[in-house]
């Protein structure tokens, strides 16, 4: 049994305009929304739904992210009655490689038996615009929809790693702040500052490096089988450095949308909007973020 991609959809805060600021709610609910479209499937079909977004409106933390999809999407709201199908939904927070990390949790859980439908999603959008400092991902909302397919081999490796000696070189954090304009005592808000550092892409390629050929050492992977490389890391330019690090061909590495090559959580899915997956034997997932965090997987059609 393989666990497939049936399908994958992107949304973006410049394309889906509903409300004057739109949120990452509004672009995680888009996204899996136009995910179930593309698969011919309905919201309660979902077994499991994981949101894996990490900058959330106004830097909201409770309740769980993924509940507020579920129930904007419409995935079996109601309590089921008896053993009847449910929809059960969590976050998980790894940053850059929230997706991937997602992928790997319903992976197990197709594979266990425990789910047959589930989806990833994830978000990413300025929670305080104007407001808050260092944040220059662009608005991206993405969604992944998998299942358990005895006939395709689908995902057949995982592999993460963390190289915690590099962990100041990307990091985030909310931190009170007083109103400048001074009045009562307590009154202020929560910012969010990002920290990237000019090392953090080329440490991340390094680190990608050595995971993926670790990876490759275990599965006996030559990287001219590779058809696809999906490679991410919150910076433009990163799947084509670590290609050429890998002497995969230039072509095999899908083009990205002018001014998204930013992109943070929903990277991957918005590399799926080539189109190309389905025609490519072998894909290489690499995801790098705050961590330095890489994860990387094995995908066969």
């Amino acid at each position: 049994m393989g666990t497939i991609i049936e399908a994958s959809a992107t949304a973006t805060a410049a394309a889906h305009r509903r409300t004057l600021h739109p949120g990452a709610l509004e672009l995680a609910d888009v996204a899996a929304q136009s995910c179930l479209e593309r698969a011919g499937r309905s919201a309660d079909d979902l077994d499991l739904l994981i949101n894996a977004g990490l900058f959330h409106d106004k830097i909201i933390s409770e309740p769980a992210f993924a509940s507020l999809i579920q129930e904007d999407i419409g995935a079996n709201r109601s309590r089921p009655a008896g053993a009847g199908h449910g929809t059960f939904s969590f976050d998980v927070y790894n940053g850059g490689c929230g997706l991937l990390t997602g992928i790997s949790l319903v992976d197990g859980m197709l594979a266990s038996g425990t789910a047959e439908v589930g989806m990833v999603v994830a978000s990413d959008m300025d929670p305080e615009p104007g407001v808050s400092d260092g944040f220059t991902f662009p608005g991206v909302g993405g969604a992944i929809l998998l299942s358990a397919d005895d006939s395709r081999p689908g995902f057949t490796a995982f592999r993460f790693a963390t190289f915690p000696e590099y962990a100041e070189l990307f990091h985030s954090n909310v931190d009170w702040q007083d109103d400048p304009r001074g009045g009562t005592a307590g009154h202020g808000r929560n910012v969010l500052t990002v920290e990237m550092a000019e090392t953090y892409t080329a440490q991340a390629l390094e680190c990608a490096e050595a995971t993926v050929r670790e990876l490759a050492d275990e599965q006996t992977l030559d990287f001219g089988e590779i058809d696809l490389l999906v490679a991410t890391a919150s910076v433009p330019g990163f799947a084509e450095a670590l290609a050429a690090r890998l002497g995969v061909p230039a072509d095999r590495v899908p083009a990205t949308v002018d001014g998204l090559g930013g992109a943070h959580t929903a990277a991957p899915a918005l590399a799926l909007e080539s189109g190309r997956l389905a025609a490519s034997g072998t894909t290489l997932f690499v995801s790098a973020g705050a961590g330095i965090t890489v994860a990387v997987a094995l995908y066969r059609t």
